[in-house]
């Protein structure tokens, strides 16, 4: 499912959404953004019933309302616009958000060479969003540590509602607890 909004509020709360995708990008046209913008209705389709890909009208607000909702009011500064492009990834809508929902920032900088280019990006993105595989995270892993490698790749800033989180130790008891899960009925 895609949704194109004019503010993030206006994403309707549906609970058979398993995971909802943010393309998150700034203010200027960006060659990266500019992909997955092109191959959004595929996207969409191949993600299936239960996830959403979002985009805003306005990218720099609806950049900066998903970072702020996600990643709590201090994370849009520099060192979160130097990520971007990217896709922000979580399993929870912004009304029903709480401490240990999921959220991965996946940079697009380096999503064609990590993974062998676009469409194989998209179709391991669909696939994992899917619940199906999780061959996506397992593309940012080195062979040495899964989370030795979310530390160089998926970069997230802590301090959420207020308090620190181990975003190790989030992914670490996500991928645990399953990782994969099937569409909620």
């Amino acid at each position: 499912m895609g949704y194109v909004l004019n503010e993030l509020a206006n994403l309707p709360v549906d609970d058979n959404i398993n995971f909802y995708v943010f393309v998150v990008n700034g203010q200027f046209r960006e060659p990266l953004y500019d992909m997955v913008e092109q191959n959004f209705m595929e996207i969409a389709r191949s993600i299936g019933n239960h996830a959403v890909i979002a985009v805003g009208t306005d990218k720099k607000q609806f950049t900066t309302s998903v970072a702020k909702k996600y990643l709590g009011e201090g994370n849009t500064d520099s060192t979160f616009l130097a990520m971007l492009p990217a896709l922000l990834i979580t399993n929870d809508h912004p009304e029903k958000l709480h401490s240990d929902s999921l959220r991965l920032v996946v940079p697009l900088r380096n999503a064609e060479e990590r993974f062998g280019g676009w469409q194989q990006f998209f179709t391991l993105l669909s696939t994992f969003v899917r619940g199906e595989s999780d061959e996506f995270l397992g593309r940012f892993q080195s062979e040495d540590n899964l989370l030795e490698a979310a530390n160089k790749v998926m970069e997230l800033k802590p301090n959420f509602f207020g308090f620190g989180i181990n975003i190790n130790e989030l992914i670490d008891r996500w991928l645990k607890s399953g990782g994969v899960h099937a569409p909620r009925s």
